[in-house]
């Protein structure tokens, strides 16, 4: 989980608008003012008077005006229910050109959501059948607003001295979006009793569940949606560590020996080298494949932008490299993530990484028996998703294909759409690649047989990471444990526990003394205060006899009303689509050497 959350921190921008409505909210009313902010878009109105009338809805319209999203979640209440288009009455009895991508995804947030005590699973279908339809609304005027311009209409409100005429009038980019209602509680006021808690907040199933937490879920899927994923899990059962970092460095010259995974491996490797990776952002894995070669042979690799900006970019690439399909006695090209209605297939739970991962597990053997010592060997993981998402339902108006981002942007290569006032890019491809892994062939080979156990009780090794992703920016790690040459191809059971023994107590002893020095420190911290207390209060009395025992004491320490903006700002990264990132922390705790079967 912590895995995931890095992963969505570093490479999505997350926008929250805590209350639009702020009038609103502050008077417990659901207008600002005598007007209603969710009728207050420019779509399928009648009068251009009544539309962009309040500041709510100028200031969503100008969020919306600099960014290009793809995903967002309105969050109301007074019922239970996730609601997409269409909600205006041209539309009556009729479904979106994105129907299929739109029903499937509020399944998954209504599953993932999950139920409490006074609460079943969230209803979802479009707002025309299961809430009702009106003129103005937010979620077709964010869907449609840019390609539906029969709907749209310029607005000229007279509130607060006017609003500029061409604030609403959309290219054909900015408004895309799949942008769903979700009715949260029955009762506007839910008792604090339902409202649920933080005990395993990610889990639907959890017995904290409420109406906060599980809406807290919603808003992390919709981050996951946005865009597909692919990462390597593990080399030879040896779990890798993340291949998302916070705070990590982006630029180009970083990609092979910063950016990636390297994990080494022996030589002269007759059974080849097993990869296992997964699939996120997504629902159904259409196809998924790995591709390797020598470093040295590709072309120049930007690892953040090659790879997803551009499909010729990876068409370049993937001409230098070689295909191999996952092993078909194990897994097999296609399946489904753990966020599909059929769940993560192939399962994870069948395979070493149970603990470690809850999508599908694809593994594949890549041959390394013909490179030598000290190749470096890089490695791709490839995935076609969601490619269903083109098929529609015949009921659907106006009849067109697909329109928004979050649907072309993963079935149409020739998608490119650019926000013209912030610069913002949604780019469609077709094929998702994971971050590179590097494998260096090491001086050492396997013993026959393979790795595990030996009768002797040692360990053989297999493959051990070089993580030198964690602040340095130079080359690898070559020490530890590495194994220097053939006869030192095994490290003894018992030297490792010394080895970890030796760590542990200095840990210990770190953490002891530590914690001594800030005892240390607030006792004589303590000390300090007690003196200028004493101190003061002998000046305290002095000046109180000195003036007859008149004393008056003022506290100026008045109370303040803070007022605490929470912003997210972008940090640039492309780990797909031209998006960008913030940077909740740093989850780095030093180099790391990581051993299989070590462990």
């Amino acid at each position: 989980e912590r895995r995931w959350l890095a992963r969505l921190v570093t490479t999505r921008r997350i926008i929250v608008v805590p209350t639009a409505n702020a009038l609103g909210y502050y008077r417990n009313q659901r207008t600002e003012g005598s007007i209603d902010p969710n009728r207050d878009f420019p779509f399928d109105v009648q009068d251009p008077k009544i539309c962009m009338q309040t500041i709510a809805g100028r200031t969503l319209n100008e969020l919306f005006r600099t960014h290009l999203f793809q995903l967002s979640l309105t969050f109301h209440g007074g019922m239970e229910v996730i609601g997409y288009e269409w909600g205006a009455p041209t539309y009556l009895d009729h479904l979106s050109p994105d129907h299929v991508a739109q029903d499937q995804i509020a399944r998954s947030y209504s599953d993932y959501g999950g139920s409490f005590a006074t609460s079943p699973q969230y209803n979802y279908g479009t707002m025309n059948d299961l809430v009702y339809y009106v003129r103005g609304g937010m979620e077709d005027w964010a869907y449609a607003g840019s390609w539906d311009p029969d709907r749209v209409v310029p607005c000229q409100p007279t509130t607060f001295g006017g609003y500029p005429l061409a604030k609403t009038v959309y290219d054909d980019s900015v408004l895309r979006v799949f942008n769903m209602l979700v009715e949260t509680s029955n009762q506007k006021e839910p008792r604090e009793p339902t409202l649920g808690n933080s005990w395993q907040v990610l889990d639907s199933r959890t017995p904290g569940n409420g109406h906060v937490s599980r809406n807290i879920r919603l808003a992390l899927l919709a981050a996951e949606m946005v865009e597909p994923h692919v990462s390597v899990l593990a080399v030879d059962d040896l779990v890798l560590s993340d291949d998302i970092v916070p705070l990590q460095s982006r630029d180009r010259s970083a990609c092979q020996h910063v950016s990636t995974n390297t994990v080494m491996i022996a030589n002269h490797n007759s059974q080849g080298v097993k990869i296992q990776w997964t699939v996120g952002g997504s629902f159904t894995i259409d196809d998924t494949s790995l591709y390797y070669g020598l470093w040295k042979d590709v072309e120049s690799l930007d690892c953040h932008v090659g790879l997803q900006s551009e499909a010729k970019s990876w068409t370049g690439l993937k001409n230098q490299l070689q295909q191999v399909v996952p092993t078909e006695t194990t897994t097999t090209t296609r399946g489904s993530t753990q966020y599909s209605s059929a769940g993560a297939v192939p399962d994870p739970r069948t395979t070493t990484l149970a603990k470690h991962t809850k999508g599908p597990v694809f593994e594949a053997f890549v041959d390394t028996s013909e490179f030598q010592k000290g190749d470096e060997i890089v490695v791709l993981a490839m995935a076609k998703v969601d490619q269903n998402w083109k098929t529609q339902p015949t009921n659907i108006k106006p009849p067109i294909p697909p329109t928004s981002h979050v649907v072309n942007a993963r079935t149409d290569s020739m998608w490119q759409h650019q926000n013209s006032e912030s610069g913002h890019r949604v780019t469609g491809r077709l094929e998702w690649i994971s971050l590179p892994l590097t494998l260096v062939v090491g001086d050492y080979e396997i013993q026959q047989g393979g790795g595990g156990t030996q009768a002797d009780g040692r360990l053989t090794v297999k493959a051990y990471e070089l993580s030198n992703r964690f602040g340095q920016t130079t080359g690898y790690n070559r020490g530890g444990i590495s194994p220097s040459s053939k006869s030192s191809s095994e490290v003894p059971l018992l030297d490792y526990h010394r080895y970890l023994g030796v760590m542990a107590a200095f840990t210990l002893a770190v953490v002891i003394t530590i914690g001594f020095h800030k005892y240390r420190t607030r006792v004589t911290h303590q000390r300090l205060v007690n003196e200028l207390y004493d101190e003061e209060h002998e000046f305290t009395n002095n000046n109180n006899n000195n003036r007859n025992g008149h004393y008056a004491d003022h506290d100026d320490d008045e109370e303040e009303d803070d007022e605490e903006e929470f912003v997210i700002e972008n940090y640039p990264h492309d780990d797909g689509g031209g998006g960008s990132s913030v940077e909740l922390g740093d989850f780095s705790t030093g180099t790391h050497l990581r051993g299989r079967d070590l462990t």
